[in-house]
């Protein structure tokens, strides 16, 4: 098996995130890390590369859609 792929998946609801990342690391070619806020996944992003980053829109402390155009900015 080749390397696992990681992917950042950042959504304050918690459930749906836990459900979701256990899904996909069932399929055994992800590798998951999760964030629960907008700076979090911020954090995590700029710290690793990741080849998928999932982001909500509706984060309690930022819109996804600024968080993505922060992450493009820096690179």
């Amino acid at each position: 098996m080749g390397q696992l792929k990681k992917i950042l998946l950042v959504d304050d609801d918690d459930d749906l995130r836990e459900a979701l990342a256990d899904q996909l690391v069932l399929t055994e070619e992800f590798d998951v890390f999760e964030g629960a806020t907008g700076a979090e996944g911020m954090e995590k992003a700029k710290g690793a590369h990741h080849d998928l980053i999932i982001l909500d829109v509706a984060l309690p402390d930022m819109d996804g859609r600024e968080a993505v155009k922060l992450l493009r900015k820096g690179g």
